[in-house]
C-alpha cells in the first residue's frame, strides 16, 4: 500500500499555519520577560530611593550629591592636592574624577581616569556618591536599566570603549564635548536613571543674585550653567514627598513597542518620587515644568528631544517641542510634578 506525501500546498498551508501560530503567540509568550524587566526596573529605583535615605541620615538630612566647593584644597587621586579656583562645576568635576578614580583604582598610568571639565557630574552619575558612600561597585547592575543594553556592555568591560562601540555623541554640535576621552571614559559608570535638576541646586534664580542652572531649547542633552551652590539640598524641603520625583528613567523602555523620550506625553518612564513609591503615570499627567532662571513666566519651558547616537530615536516630528515636566519641576523643591 503505497503512502501519499504532502503535496507542495499542503505543505505550504502548514508553514503558513504555524507562522500565524508565532505571530499570535509571540507577544503573549514576551509579556513574562517584559514585566519581569519592568519589575526590575522599579526594584532599582527602589534600591536608590534606600540609599539616598540611608546618605540622608548619615548626613543630617543632606540630600545625595557632590559636595566638594570652590576656594578649598582638596587631595586628588593620582594628582596629589588641588586648589580649586574655579566655579562650583569645577569644584565637582574635581570631586567625580578623585571618586572614580578611589573607586575604580584607576589613579595611574594610561588608564587614569582623566578630569573632565565640561560636563554635569550630576546628570548621569548622582548614584555614584551613593555608591561611594555604601561601598558599592561603580558598576553596579542597579544603575542601569535592563532594557539600556549599551550601558550594561559598558558595565562589563569599562576599558573595552574601542571594541564595544557605538559610544554617545551629541547630533547638535557638541560632538567634540561628548566625543573627547574623558568623557567616554565615564559613560560604564553612568546610569539610565537621572536626579532631577532642584536636588542639586537652586529652586529658581535670583535668590540672594545667583543664578541656577536652566534648561536649553534647542537641546535636552545641555544645561546652561549658573553661579548657585550646587549641593547642600536637604530633605526637609521637599514639601509634597508623594508628589515630587527624585529620580526617573532618561527613557521609557517597557510601555511601548519603542523606546521614548521622558517628556513625550504618551511616555511612562518609572520614577522614584521622594517618599520611596516609584511610578510610571504617562508624562501628560504630570506637571509642565518651568525656566529657574525666569521663574514668574507663567508659561512652560519648552525643549526639543536631541538623541545621541545611541538613544533612542525621535517619535513624530523631531523639530516639535515638548514640556521640560519633572527634570525642572516648577518652583524646585516645593513644588509638586504628581498629584498623588
Amino acid at each position: 500500500m503505497r503512502h501519499r506525501g504532502f503535496t507542495l500546498v499542503e505543505a505550504m498551508a502548514v508553514v503558513v499555519v504555524l507562522l500565524a501560530l508565532v505571530a499570535i503567540t509571540a507577544p503573549v509568550l514576551g509579556q513574562p520577560r517584559r514585566a519581569a524587566r519592568l519589575q526590575t526596573s522599579q526594584d532599582n529605583l527602589r534600591f536608590w530611593g534606600i540609599a539616598a535615605g540611608t546618605y540622608t541620615m548619615d548626613y543630617a538630612g543632606l540630600m545625595p550629591a557632590y559636595s566638594w566647593r570652590p576656594g578649598e584644597t582638596y587631595h586628588v587621586e593620582g594628582t596629589g592636592d588641588v586648589f580649586i579656583n574655579g566655579t562650583w562645576q569645577d569644584a565637582q568635576n574635581w570631586q567625580e574624577t578623585n571618586l572614580l578614580r578611589r573607586l575604580t583604582g584607576r589613579s595611574t598610568g594610561p588608564d587614569k581616569i582623566r578630569r573632565s571639565s565640561n560636563i554635569y557630574p550630576h546628570r548621569r552619575r548622582t548614584h555614584l556618591v551613593m555608591v561611594d558612600h555604601m561601598g558599592l561597585s561603580p558598576t553596579d547592575r542597579r544603575a542601569a536599566d535592563p532594557q539600556d543594553r549599551n550601558q550594561l556592555v559598558w558595565q562589563r568591560d569599562p576599558l573595552g570603549f574601542e571594541e564595544h562601540g557605538p559610544w554617545p555623541e551629541a547630533t547638535t554640535g557638541f560632538e567634540d564635548q561628548f566625543g573627547s576621552f574623558p568623557v567616554i571614559q565615564r559613560w560604564p559608570y553612568s546610569s539610565s536613571y537621572q536626579v532631577t535638576i532642584a536636588s542639586f541646586t537652586l529652586d529658581r534664580s535670583g535668590i540672594a543674585g545667583l543664578s541656577t542652572i536652566g534648561p536649553v531649547a534647542y537641546s535636552c542633552n545641555v544645561f546652561l550653567t549658573g553661579t548657585a551652590p550646587l549641593g547642600n539640598r536637604h530633605d526637609i524641603e521637599v514639601a509634597f514627598p508623594s508628589g515630587k520625583v527624585f529620580m526617573f528613567e532618561w527613557h521609557d523602555r517597557h510601555s511601548a513597542s519603542q523606546d521614548l523620550w521622558y517628556a513625550y506625553p504618551q511616555a511612562r518612564p518609572n520614577r522614584l518620587m521622594f517618599d520611596g513609591s516609584v511610578q510610571d503615570r504617562p508624562s501628560s499627567e504630570g506637571g509642565e515644568g518651568f525656566d529657574p532662571r525666569d521663574p514668574n513666566d507663567p508659561e512652560p519651558f519648552l525643549y526639543r528631544y536631541t538623541p545621541l547616537t545611541t538613544d533612542p530615536q525621535e517619535v513624530g516630528d523631531p523639530e516639535a517641542l515638548y514640556p521640560v515636566g519633572i527634570r525642572f519641576t516648577r518652583d524646585g523643591l516645593a513644588g509638586i510634578d504628581y498629584t498623588p
